[in-house]
């Protein structure tokens, strides 16, 4: 007997015939109903399941496309681009270079 789980079909009379096999005891007074809501259960965990998976696998595509871009870039001899939204040009005022240089004394002060 081979069971193709890639089928729809397939997966749901397999877990059928299981959750029956389960289900002989209390199948006079609960059976059905809790098959039912146990059925509609899972087939909401799996659909959830794929929705994350398929969320997952395109960000996943989506990074390796980034990393590869940014190995061909170094291949290149181009400085990779990092998009941080700020300019990479901007000089330090000279204020931030005071403080600057007044916590290096402060380092110094300190070895």
């Amino acid at each position: 007997m081979g069971i193709d789980f890639g089928k729809k079909e397939d997966r749901e009379g397999y877990l059928q015939s299981k959750l029956d096999d389960l289900l002989d005891g209390i199948n006079a007074s609960y059976g059905q109903a809790l098959l039912d809501e146990l059925m509609l259960r899972l087939e909401a965990t799996v659909d959830d399941f794929n929705k994350e998976v398929d969320e997952l696998m395109g960000s996943l595509k989506k990074s390796s496309a980034e990393k590869e871009k940014l190995i061909q870039q170094i291949k290149a001899g181009e400085s990779p681009k990092v998009e941080t939204g700020e300019s990479d040009t901007e000089e330090p005022t000279s204020e931030e270079s005071r403080e600057l240089s007044e916590w290096e004394k402060r380092l110094e002060g300190i070895s």
